[in-house]
């Protein structure tokens, strides 16, 4: 049955089979995580329908693929956080600044901010990242009331990093296209 009434009240249940407020940190932190790898999901399905000439974006989409798992597995803590098997470690935050280091040096770093919305994947890459920013806000004001996952605000910071310079080779590689269309 996919309903089952039991939040009905405004309380939920985490894995242990506790009950929590729906209003509470954990559960806010959840939800952000959760939008977060909707929202990857989203970015992953436009890349996986960008031209086949594009190969860095079937390369971006495993590795998207990885952050949701990724995701899942510190929702999994969140709502066990006495449960090990689910804690991010250093090796995933330097998976996410090796892919960092690759897309950035492909691109000058923006001498100004960037404004979202040279075109639809870079404005939900975009979109993506400030999700990104409020998970990680909700982690640390978890973190002061839970012991969770030290890495986990470390990735969480880097993954809104990742994103930045994904959506600015999104951007890169959307106007050289149309350059070489145009013959600009």
């Amino acid at each position: 049955m996919i309903y089952t009434r039991l939040g009905d009240d405004g309380l939920t249940m985490d894995f242990t089979g506790q009950k929590l407020p729906k209003s509470s940190g954990i559960i806010n932190l959840t939800g952000a995580l959760d939008e977060l790898s909707s929202h990857l999901g989203l970015i992953k399905a436009m890349l996986s329908h960008v031209d086949a000439w594009q190969y860095s974006w079937r390369t971006a989409c495993v590795f998207i693929e990885k952050i949701q798992k990724d995701l899942m597995k510190l929702m999994s803590h969140a709502s066990d956080i006495k449960n090990e098997k689910y804690l991010l470690c250093e090796n995933d935050v330097v998976s996410v600044e090796k892919e960092i280091d690759k897309l950035a040096k492909n691109f000058p770093s923006p001498a100004s901010f960037v404004i979202p919305g040279k075109n639809i994947i870079e404005a939900q890459i975009q979109i993506a990242r400030t999700v990104a920013r409020r998970a990680e806000r909700c982690f640390f004001a978890v973190r002061e009331e839970f012991s969770l996952c030290p890495y986990a605000g470390n990735f969480l910071n880097r993954l809104s990093d990742y994103l930045f310079a994904l959506s600015q080779q999104e951007s890169l590689v959307n106007v050289n296209f149309i350059n070489q269309i145009t013959g600009v």
